[in-house]
């Protein structure tokens, strides 16, 4: 019973960590993959400071930042088509 309660408390931190990202303006990309766009290093920097205090104690987060062109030679494929990927950011934050 305890474990249950445990696994329990365990998933509602991790629902508040989603809303927490999604209330901060990060997009969804995939299952458990979020992205931010910043302006700078500096801003994106303010955002992993607001993470690092939100992540559960069991919490594992992984911290990629890359360039908007990296993120514009990006190539999404869907079934058997290919997509234009998103207007190009500045920068991208992903989580």
């Amino acid at each position: 019973m305890t474990e249950r309660i445990i696994e329990i408390a365990e998933q509602s931190a991790f629902l508040n960590l989603e809303n927490n990202l999604l209330r901060e303006g990060f997009l969804q990309l995939q299952f458990s993959v979020y992205a931010k766009f910043c302006a700078s290093r500096e801003n994106a920097q303010k955002y992993l400071n607001h993470l690092q205090a939100a992540v559960p104690p069991g919490g594992k987060v992984r911290l990629l930042m890359i360039t908007d062109k990296q993120f514009g030679d990006m190539i999404s494929l869907y079934g058997k088509s290919v997509e234009e990927v998103e207007k190009k950011p500045e920068q991208l934050l992903l989580f």
